[in-house]
């Protein structure tokens, strides 16, 4: 019978540099007890200990012992309950324009999307973002809106070929850049690719493996780019375009 917990354990031992004896006392167990439980095919830990390892590793009890996030649940059951079948759309994606801090979080306000959130995320993580140009024209076209869900906030780990929203920043994050792409790992660095036919929109952004999997620095001749996964878009939206009358 497959242990998947198992591999979750070693991967939060890694993150957390903890040993496998100094994890085991955190969690007031032995360190044959765990030993035992990661090397015996045989072994299937209890509820309660998968719950003191979590503590001990910092990890979602849900998560160490079923692979899922103990919020999912909790945040299917609060969509549900929300009456309001709206996304909020908070600001624009647009390859190639460089704005000011305050335009860029001063967006004009837009009315809400008449969809449901995605049941798999807290609402209040949840927002739209409106295309604009043609760097995402294979699956967005300008003023569409893609359905995005806050990076940070679900402890998003990027993976080959998802569609993410970046922020670039510059001069101390005055300067800011949102653009979605997809997400590309090649060896010992990422490629952020548009989705366009547009021959202006056909080269990644580049950059090397960053101190965490949504943070990086890269250069070019103006100085410094701070580059980070700031979401991951779930679905894109059309809206219907109303016939202009004569």
């Amino acid at each position: 019978m497959e242990r998947p917990f198992v591999s979750r354990i070693q991967e939060r031992l890694e993150a957390t540099g903890k040993s496998v004896r100094k994890a085991a006392l955190d969690a007031g167990l032995s360190e044959t007890a765990l030993k035992d439980l990661l090397a015996n095919p045989k072994q299937f830990p209890k509820l309660d200990t998968m719950q003191k390892l979590a503590e001990s590793l910092g990890a979602d009890p849900a998560w160490l012992a079923y692979g899922v996030s103990g919020d999912i649940v909790k945040a299917q059951e609060e969509t549900a309950e929300q009456e309001d079948d709206s996304l909020p759309v908070k600001g624009e994606v647009a390859a190639g324009r460089w704005l000011e801090a305050d335009d860029h979080v001063d967006v004009p306000a837009y009315d809400p999307v008449p969809v449901k959130p995605d049941s798999r995320w807290r609402r209040e993580h949840q927002y739209g973002l409106v295309v604009r140009g043609s760097s995402l024209n294979r699956i967005a076209i300008d003023g569409d809106i893609l359905a995005c869900v806050d990076a940070i906030a679900i402890r998003y780990k990027p993976a080959e070929d998802d569609l993410v929203v970046v922020e670039m920043r510059r001069n101390a994050g005055l300067l800011r850049q949102r653009t979605a792409k997809r997400y590309m790992k090649q060896g010992n660095h990422v490629e952020l690719w548009p989705d366009s036919d547009d021959p202006r929109w056909q080269k990644p952004i580049i950059i090397p493996q960053g101190p965490t999997a949504l943070e990086s620095m890269i250069e070019d001749e103006d100085g410094r780019i701070e580059v980070s996964i700031i979401a991951l878009v779930t679905w894109v939206h059309r809206p219907i375009q109303r016939r202009r009358r004569a």
